[in-house]
């Protein structure tokens, strides 16, 4: 993958889950890994948010803005300004620290970014995209994951929980602050 699509993916990751989470995917599965039974609310019932994406220098650019809907099966709709819903659900690995877990437009694989929840109320989210080239190949291959250049394919992974919490999540990519 060139840096170019790497940045673009990062930026779909930023509309995605601060209207992140289209990216196609750097830890992917081609079916959910956590069941919607343990989603968590770490976002309340939801609400207005802005989304701002990292610059190169650390400061961070305002983007879209979106709403977030918490659903009654545990996960939340993201929707952009477009009206374009994406089904997230949210999985805690420790402490504020989540897995949020989306399945494709096209339901043919589940693509996986990692949240910091900040603030007693959730009010600003850091999003962060871990990169597979970023990671100890031993390591994970040694939890089941099948590395595919840049892809991390977490099918054979037992512990989807344990492997994110093993990972380097890098520094966040964008951020959510709740309007």
């Amino acid at each position: 993958m060139s840096n170019r699509m790497v940045s673009e993916s990062r930026g779909r990751l930023a509309f995605a889950l601060a209207c992140c989470l289209l990216l196609a995917g750097c830890f992917t599965s081609s079916q959910p890994k956590f069941p919607l039974s343990t989603a968590v609310p770490a976002l309340g019932n939801g609400g207005h948010f802005g989304a701002y994406e990292r610059q190169s220098d650390g400061s961070y650019k305002r983007d879209e803005s979106f709403d977030v809907k918490h659903r009654a099966d545990g996960g939340y709709d993201f929707t952009d300004l477009k009206g374009k819903v994406t089904p997230i659900s949210l999985h805690r690995i420790r402490g504020d620290l989540y897995v949020a877990q989306a399945v494709n437009d096209k339901n043919d694989h589940t693509d996986y970014a990692l949240l910091r929840v900040q603030g007693k109320d959730g009010n600003e989210i850091l999003a962060y995209a871990p990169q597979c080239d970023k990671q100890d190949a031993a390591k994970l291959k040694a939890l089941g994951v099948e590395i595919r250049k840049y892809e991390c394919v977490i099918d054979r992974v037992a512990d989807p929980a344990a492997l994110f919490a093993a990972i380097d999540i890098g520094e966040a990519g964008s951020k959510m602050v709740r309007e």
